[in-house]
């Protein structure tokens, strides 16, 4: 008998099981022998799909008997029997031994391969433990026992021989055992980098069986990188690059030397470093120098660049994509991703994987650009699509930029998963922004462990003067009261700044209001006038920011009303800037659009005060935490042209780090919990203990289904729309054809500068309203959604309510 782990639709082709085993195996052996571990997931991948042995499972596959999809269990069995494998082999009867360890990380992965939660909960906020109830269950049941021996046998008979077996278990016991006795080397963080040890092994897993089940429904051989010789190669044509590179004047000067800072840097060892260049001090292209010859030196295999917002990732992809391979449409070896495309609304554990989830993509590039969201998502998000991400993170140089940016309930949460990347993951870590946070210096949760030296930039109060070329200017204040604009009253401050001062850039906090003072400007301005938010897709965002910057290089006058997206990343310079208040990072980067490139002596930015019926607030904590901050401390000894120095910028952290509430709390099942502590699992022990005067039957204590279940960076979740904005409209029309399912992989990459993100609870409005449809037959359990035409202007992006009057002014 033929024992089948996969078939095609729509064809006969079938995969054997045992090809699979054998694949998923060969990949996963790859994958683990970053951290030293290729046996350890190479085993799990050789078992996983243990259960497809079974009888039940092979009618089901051949369809002979009619059954839900995923109604037939086949993860448990490989999981049992590792567990019980484990427990045979080990040399160690100790309760809490590495082999112990061993066999409840190794059998979460396999009985979790399908889970969308991830890895089973060893004991959650309830004090139950749902990984120890699938063991139990599994246990109680006699015939499940019989059928798990008679797969067994089929094993070692198809796949490999059981002398075979044991020998390639016992070496991977040993591999556990000596990464265990490392992780014990930390004792304070033991209990967390467990957590992330088995997390990698699961990504692991997870990526093996997708890639060869993918590789397989696509009929393609995987991607072979050969990471050294491309680093060696982009980082001589960006050295190439930079010598060109005019140095006449004194800020350009000031660029080139701490760009040399930053290759000189490289030679160091691995740690988490803080880059801390003023804005406007060249950091995209420093970081780089740095992240090539840094990769290059320790034989790294991604550089990951991990941006808050899609507005810095569209710039810096297109930079990076220029420089490395000389067109910044090329986007060979560099993968620019802001979400999944693919709108999972409802995962069910189907046995014959959709090719909407094959087609997502693994982070196997050698530089990867994306978001913080999308890099939280890899560790803490519901998913297996995320999880699948997680171990391409390790062995890299990761680049954050614009860090101060981090949503303050996830910080404990960021901080324990880079101490684990950098000390355990190989990782070097780099911190970027011209206004870094005390991530090192928590008064409660976990604190980052950065390197002894971590500054890479010498004399940087000096280098900060260098680049001081804006007067901020409080005008929040009107005869010592708060004084505080109407829309109206703002565009009339606008338009005179850009009469007397020529071009003007604003920003402000909400959508709404960048909207509503857009379209008062535009009644008065007989100037160029534009808007920028996320309602824009990004090639479309894109398009607008180069407009601006050639009529700007051509001396016109040129007003943009924006949201806070064009604060970072955006290389853009105008000779007047408003702020409505927020916080002072904010503050620090929208002075980093005004007076770019010193073309006059001082810039001008001016802070203003919008009303409550402008600019509401109240959904939108944070910036109104940094708001109220800012505000006392204009009140208080501090000036607003103080704003750019160290002192000021390092007391607002100590007030906005003082004051939040850094750990991320959440109700689960009517439990509170905060899911930094699900990580470790340690107060999820002791309240165990505490309650029943005994240990749990588990030794481990992490919750990582909690965690995903609750876990969002952001308030509520987005789903991507696929705007009509240029290629997109063709990418539609592909997509909602037959041809679609074809090219899905390729049309689901190139999408991604044509997504506009909405928040899910604003989708069914969207819908009902005829302004989004939902693509083809084929993908409706994993929704792709496009933007209808009517509902996408070309000045403004996504329109709920279109009129005649939706365009931009010129």
């Amino acid at each position: 008998m033929t024992y089948i782990a996969h078939t095609k639709e729509n064809s006969e082709e079938i995969q054997t099981l045992r090809d699979h085993l054998w694949n998923s195996k060969m990949y996963a052996e790859k994958y683990g022998d970053i951290l030293g571990i290729p046996h350890v997931t190479g085993v799990a991948a050789l078992v996983h799909d243990l259960g497809k042995y079974r009888q039940e499972f092979q009618k089901y596959i051949r369809h002979s008997e009619k059954a839900k999809k995923g109604s037939v269990d086949h993860s448990s069995f490989g999981a049992v029997f590792l567990k019980e494998k484990v427990k045979e082999l080990s040399q160690q009867p100790e309760e809490f031994s590495a082999d112990s360890l061993f066999a409840e990380i190794i059998s979460n992965a396999v009985f979790s391969h399908h889970n969308s939660l991830g890895l089973k909960d060893y004991l959650n906020a309830r004090l139950k433990s749902p990984y120890y109830e699938r063991v139990e269950k599994f246990d109680i049941d006699p015939e499940k026992k019989i059928e798990l021996k008679q797969a067994e046998s089929l094993f070692y008979q198809e796949t490999m021989a059981e002398n075979d077996f044991n020998i390639y278990l016992k070496t991977a016991m040993r591999e556990f055992s000596q990464l265990f006795k490392e992780l014990l080397k930390d004792q304070d963080g033991l209990l967390d980098n467990l957590y992330y040890v088995g997390q990698f092994i699961y990504s692991c897993l997870l990526d093996a069986d997708r890639t060869d089940t993918s590789l397989f429904s696509f009929g393609k051989s995987a991607t072979e990188y050969q990471y050294d010789e491309i680093f060696e190669q982009y980082y001589g044509k960006l050295l190439n690059s930079i010598s060109k590179f005019d140095q006449s004047t004194k800020i350009n000067q000031a660029r080139s030397e701490m760009s040399d800072e930053c290759d000189a840097f490289a030679d160091q060892a691995d740690g988490i470093y803080r880059l801390s260049i003023p804005t406007g001090g060249g950091k995209t292209l420093a970081s780089l120098r740095y992240g090539l010859k840094h990769a290059i030196k320790t034989k790294k295999k991604h550089i990951i660049y991990v941006l808050p917002y899609i507005t810095i990732i569209e710039q810096n992809a297109e930079v990076i994509r220029n420089m490395l391979n000389d067109n910044s449409k090329n986007t060979t070896n560099i993968l620019e991703f802001h979400s999944n495309v693919s709108n999972d609304l409802t995962e069910d554990d189907t046995e014959v994987e959709k090719t909407v989830r094959l087609a997502e993509d693994n982070w196997d590039s050698p530089i990867v650009i994306t978001t913080t969201v999308q890099f939280l998502n890899c560790i803490y998000a519901k998913s297996t699509v995320n999880r699948r991400r997680f171990h391409n993170l390790c062995d890299s140089v990761i680049i954050f930029d614009e860090v101060q940016k981090l949503p303050l309930k996830t910080i404990s949460m960021f901080n324990k998963l880079l101490n684990f990347l950098s000390n355990i993951g190989k990782c070097n870590i780099v911190l970027c922004t011209a206004t870094q946070p005390a991530f090192n210096n928590l008064s409660s949760g976990t604190s980052l462990k950065l390197a002894g030296k971590p500054e890479m930039i010498s004399n940087l109060s000096s280098r900060i003067q260098q680049f001081k070329r804006v007067k901020i200017i409080d005008r929040t204040k009107k005869d010592g009261a708060d004084h505080q604009l109407t829309v109206t009253e703002a565009a009339e401050m606008i338009l005179e700044a850009a009469r007397a001062q020529g071009s003007v850039l604003a920003i402000f906090n909400t959508i709404s209001a960048t909207e509503r003072v857009f379209n008062e400007v535009k009644k008065g301005a007989q100037d160029y006038v534009y808007i920028l938010t996320t309602r824009m897709c990004p090639e479309h965002r894109k398009k607008a920011i180069e407009e601006i910057k050639e009529l700007l290089a051509e001396g016109k006058n040129v007003i943009c009303i924006s949201t806070a997206l064009i604060e970072a990343g955006v290389d853009i310079s105008f000779s007047c800037v408003f702020r409505s208040l927020c916080g002072l990072d904010s503050i620090v980067q929208s002075a980093g659009r005004c007076n770019r490139n010193a073309e006059k002596k001082y810039g001008t930015v001016n802070l203003i005060l919008m009303d409550q019926t402008a600019e509401k607030l109240n959904s939108l904590q944070e910036i109104k935490n940094g708001k109220e901050i800012v505000q006392g401390m204009l009140d208080g000894k501090y000036k607003a042209d103080s704003f750019l120095e160290d002192e000021t910028i390092n007391y607002y952290f100590q007030v906005l780090y003082r004051d939040a509430d850094k750990e991320y709390l959440v109700s689960d099942h009517g439990y509170q919990v905060y899911l930094a502590d699900c990580i470790d699992g340690s107060k999820l022990m002791q309240k165990y203990v505490n309650e029943y005067h005994s240990g749990p039957k588990t030794i481990e204590g992490s919750a990582s289904e909690t965690i995903a279940r609750n876990f969002e960076v952001i308030d509520e979740d987005m789903v991507s729309l696929i705007a009509p904005y240029g290629l997109g409209k063709e990418i539609i029309t592909k997509l909602n054809s037959r041809e679609g399912s074809r090219q899905l992989k390729e049309l689901l990459k190139v999408s991604q500068p044509y997504l506009v993100g909405v928040y899910r609870t604003k989708l069914k409005e969207l819908i009902d309203k005829g302004a989004v449809i939902s693509l083809g037959d084929e993908y409706q359990k994993n929704e792709i959604f496009a933007i209808r035409d009517d509902h996408y202007d070309d000045g403004i992006g996504l329109v709920e309510n279109p009129t005649n009057n939706n365009f931009v002014s010129f």
